[in-house]
Order: C-alpha cells, then structure tokens, then sequence
C-alpha cells in the first residue's frame, strides 16, 4: 500500500515538472477586439449637429432636450417647441451611458469617470471636475460578460469595441462598470 501512494506521489510530481504535461484549453468564442484611437479623441467637445443613430437616455432640462447617443456623446434639441425639437449641438463624450444636469452643470460619464461641465445654454461647455469611477483606464471599458482582446497601451487609447471571433482569449470582463 505504501509503495503504491509513493508511486503515484512521484508520478505526479514528475507530470507538473513538465509543461507537455499540462493540458491547455483551445477554444474559440465570441468576444470583442479593442479599437483605438490618438489620446486626443477623448478630448470633450461641442459639435454641430449630428443625426441621432443609436439613442439611449433622454434627459429634459428647461427648454432643453438631451439625448444620448450610446458610447459616443450627447444630442442637444432646444425644446421650446416638444412636437418640433430643433437640433442645436452635439457633445462629444467617449463612452458615455448616462446624464444628470442640475444648475447649469451637465454631469456624465466619460470613459471611466464621472465629469462636470459648465454650461448656460449649451452653446459653450466648461469643464470643471472630474472624479474616477471605475478602475478602468485604458478609454471605454469593454462590454460585460464576455471575453475581451487584452489592451495593448501602445496602439493609444479604446474608443470602442468590435464584436468578433477571438481564439484562446486571456481577458474575460465581468462587469461593464469596472
């Protein structure tokens, strides 16, 4: 009996020396690849117009209707008129999901972090703050639940994601909130 346990002892010790020994996982999965872009694209700005496409929150703020565009900023409508919005700018937000404004500050999420932007009527804006939410901080966090390209800092900052097949993939995102 003891000679059997010290033969197994030392066959397994000797598989785990050995790297042949250790199986490897090749898979392939759906996942997504990083897209990237000069640290300067993720510079705010104020924009013309532009054609909603992928609409997400809507906000209304005194004769102002605010409508964000998933991931790439926010639509600005004067809304004095509701059954005629007039386009008045867009904002330019890298990564944003979401909106609050109190006393002429735009408060949003941009790339990993909360910022505050001074604004009267939204034909300048004004950044005064900005506050980090998230450990995240190579530009826009990649979608939750699935696996990811792993981000190489060297080709600049993620401005968004492409769905694609990846093979043996090394990041996994939890959560989009990071």
């Amino acid at each position: 009996m003891l000679m059997r346990k010290l033969s197994i002892l030392i066959l397994t010790l000797l598989m785990s020396c050995y790297p042949e020994f250790t199986p490897r996982l090749d898979f392939n999965t759906e996942g997504y690849t990083p897209v990237y872009a000069a640290p300067s694209a993720a510079e705010i700005k104020l924009l013309p117009p532009q054609v909603v496409k992928n609409p997400g929150k809507i906000y209304v703020y005194r004769s102002y209707l605010l409508v964000n565009e998933v991931k790439r900023g926010i639509h600005i409508f004067n809304n004095i008129n509701p059954s005629d919005p007039q386009p008045v700018g867009f904002i330019e937000i890298l990564g944003n999901t979401d909106m609050a404004i109190k006393d002429n500050v735009l408060y949003a999420d941009h790339m990993g972090n909360l910022v505050a932007l001074k604004t009267e009527d939204f034909s300048t804006l004004e950044k005064t703050g900005e506050l980090p939410i998230s450990r995240w901080q190579y530009g826009v966090p990649p979608p939750g639940g699935f696996y990811f390209e792993c981000v190489n800092e060297a080709n600049g900052i993620v401005v968004s994601w492409k769905k694609t097949t990846l093979k043996n993939p090394d990041c996994y995102a939890y959560s989009s909130s990071w």
